[in-house]
């Protein structure tokens, strides 16, 4: 499972109460951890975590075998979580 905030691939998804992330990100939209938080994680340089936590406003599966097909209208519009193309689910779902 790859972890996505717009574009920007995310690693170490943990949960930051509910409370915390209204006040931190209003208006802002991420997958629920829990019933009583919500998914953030930090943009990763290498094995680093840089900077502070992002909601994770995407989640998208890699396959363990992928096509690696060129990425087009398909991958960029899919509403599904499931993504094999070049892109490795970078573009994935966000024309949708």
């Amino acid at each position: 499972m790859l972890y996505f905030s717009g574009d920007t691939e995310v690693g170490c998804p943990f949960g930051m109460p509910d409370k915390e992330f209204v006040a931190k990100f209003p208006g802002r939209k991420a997958y629920r951890y829990d019933g009583f938080s919500m998914l953030v994680g930090y943009v990763m340089n290498g094995n680093h975590a840089v900077g502070e936590p992002i909601p994770v406003d995407r989640k998208v599966n890699f396959k363990k075998h992928p096509s690696l097909h060129a990425c087009g209208s398909r991958c960029l519009n899919a509403k599904g979580h499931d993504c094999e193309c070049s892109c490795h689910g970078k573009n994935h779902g966000l024309g949708a």
